[in-house]
């Protein structure tokens, strides 16, 4: 997933602002300026910060945009162990075996 400040630099551009004039007001150093330049991730402080002084939410600022190419968690292929998948299906039918053995 990326990260954009898009909505940031427009909140900017409503509210008059520069780079320069957030970077004071929101006490950050220029290196941060310069990772949210090129949409890398920052710490949520220096969002809050952000998010105080114009008072709004994080939501308002920065975005997460999903790459199109990106496998979701869900969709990640799942090797199967297949000696694994023996034992267990062995230890069934002989737990199974034993049981009716019993009755």
């Amino acid at each position: 997933m990326a990260i954009s400040y898009n909505k940031l630099w427009k909140l900017m551009i409503d509210h008059n602002m520069n780079k320069t004039q957030l970077r004071q007001k929101a006490g950050l150093s220029s290196n941060v300026i310069a990772k949210m330049s090129k949409n890398d991730s920052v710490s949520m402080d220096t969002l809050v910060r952000i998010c105080q002084i114009f008072r709004c939410e994080i939501g308002d600022i920065v975005e997460i945009i999903e790459e199109p190419n990106q496998l979701r968690i869900s969709e990640y292929p799942v090797e199967e162990d297949t000696n694994s998948l023996k034992v267990a299906e062995e230890s069934t039918r002989a737990y199974m075996s034993n049981k009716r053995k019993k009755y």
